[in-house]
């Protein structure tokens, strides 16, 4: 099924005309009706923005720009009455989203300020990305989460639209579509603007996929909201999910999880590429949403640009429980994101791994949990019996605005080598180190944790270690 957007889409064009004539592009990006949220009223240069209603509490704007914009948000609480999304009914209280507080825009790296003055905010955006504009007043509350934020992605015009009447090509136009979708070898699925798939999407056996555009998948599914079986590797289970395939490129769509299942599943899977993906996992349960899982083998694999707001893990790489190391999963690296886990980890890793780099990336929440240990960079499964061996990991320009733990290893038998940390820098007293598993190799070069910068083992504190470190080396 399909929705006419015939006004909402001159309408875009119209704004696009009109800016141009001053030297600017901006390009809005329409919502199907049953997705547009009242809460937020955007405006950018002057043109409304129509935005997105993932959940309850979590919006996003999105549209394409060059040079300069002025965004005017204007935040009212809204209580949802009715069914559920994509149907729902709504009425506003009239109070500011960020009422006792101000506006804050995230990551704090980009240094924005935000003008509040009641329910409306007003900044300046010069360069495109993904930020999060929320309240100083926010009160996050173990696992819920229930921040009211509103994600802003301000994209580069796009220079790789394919042509509709290629054969090749699946070319979604705005509105929603209903299906789930299964891709093959030299398919483009093209989302346009204003385009939501909803369902998931499937590439099995298949080389040279790309996955393009500026549209959403929003994935709802029948997974159980009281266990988890989202970790199921199975066709139309996530909003995304691979197997024996290679050379997938996905460029510039939103991903929303609405079930309690993993999001961006990838199982012996190599080659992929993902630049400028935003991933918002939804899930009402707030667990089992993770970003992106590499399973049983895969890697040379890149996140570049890219947003993952997880309800569980940002990243997790999970391999065979026995040695074998075709299952390896390695060569992966991260670039440039924005990271926000909301009950777990930046990485969880289990297994086989090798060749792990992320770098210049702004982590701008971290979790309050009930488990015993998460709210770590690196993470392991709490496994007594589980056999694992993770080599060559480099962490360099990291940027924490809350405090976590660097380390977070409960595996006995696990065996970690080279873990470098290279120009760390983190917000708050950080937590204590958890190392119950044998590390050789672990540098520490420009660590910077509350203002005190690491420079022997002394300044160090550890929660749980279990075996002494080797070749444990810092720098300045």
């Amino acid at each position: 099924m399909k929705k006419n957007l015939i006004f909402p889409i001159l309408l875009m064009v119209v704004a696009c005309f009109s800016l141009q004539s001053f030297g600017q592009t901006v390009m809005p990006h329409s919502v199907p009706r049953e997705f547009q949220s009242k809460q937020y009223t955007v405006e950018i240069n002057g043109i409304p923005v129509e935005v997105f209603q993932a959940s309850p509490r979590v919006h996003f704007v999105s549209f394409d720009f060059t040079d300069k914009v002025t965004v005017k948000v204007n935040g009212k609480i809204v209580r949802e009455i009715g069914v559920p999304l994509p149907i729902r009914d709504e009425q506003v209280d009239g109070a500011s989203v960020w009422e006792g507080g101000e506006a804050v825009i995230r990551p704090s790296s980009r240094n924005i300020k935000v003008e509040t003055k009641g329910s409306t905010a007003t900044f300046t955006l010069d360069k495109p990305g993904q930020y999060v504009l929320e309240g100083t007043n926010t009160n996050r509350v173990a696992i819920d989460n229930n921040d009211m934020v509103l994600f802003l992605f301000a994209n580069q015009p796009e220079t790789d639209t394919p042509q509709e009447a290629d054969p090749n090509t699946i070319y979604l136009k705005a509105g929603t579509h209903f299906q789930n979708m299964d891709l093959k070898s030299g398919q483009t699925l093209y989302l346009e603007a204003g385009a939501v798939l909803y369902g998931g999407i499937n590439i099995w056996d298949a080389h040279d996929v790309k996955i393009l555009g500026r549209g959403v998948v929003y994935y709802n599914g029948p997974q159980s909201e009281t266990h988890d079986n989202g970790v199921w590797h199975r066709k139309d289970w996530h909003p995304l999910t691979t197997e024996n395939s290679e050379r997938i490129t996905v460029k510039g769509v939103t991903f929303v999880g609405k079930s309690r299942t993993w999001t961006l599943q990838m199982h012996s899977t190599f080659d992929t590429e993902f630049d400028n993906v935003k991933v918002l996992a939804v899930n009402d349960q707030n667990i089992n949403g993770d970003g992106f899982d590499w399973q049983d083998g895969g890697g040379r694999s890149k996140v570049t640009n890219s947003l993952i707001r997880s309800s569980d893990d940002c990243f997790a790489l999970f391999t065979a429980k026995k040695e074998k190391m075709e299952t390896m999963v390695k060569d992966i690296t991260i670039e440039n994101c924005v990271l926000w886990p909301t009950r777990a980890n930046i990485f969880r890793m289990s297994g086989y791994a090798e060749n792990i780099t992320m770098r210049n990336c702004d982590i701008i929440h971290v979790p309050y949990s009930l488990f015993e240990m998460p709210r770590a960079l690196i993470c392991t499964t709490n496994s007594v019996e589980q056999v694992s061996r993770v080599s060559n990991l480099l962490f360099e320009n990291i940027r924490f605005e809350e405090p976590a733990a660097l380390l977070g290893l409960q595996i006995p038998k696990g065996l970690f080598k080279n873990i470098t940390f290279r120009n760390i820098t983190m917000k708050g007293e950080p937590l204590p180190l958890y190392v119950d598993t044998h590390i050789d190799g672990l540098f520490f070069e420009n660590v910077v944790l509350n203002g005190k910068k690491i420079l022997s083992e002394k300044d160090l504190t550890f929660k749980v270690k279990t075996y002494d470190i080797k070749n444990l080396k810092f720098s300045k």
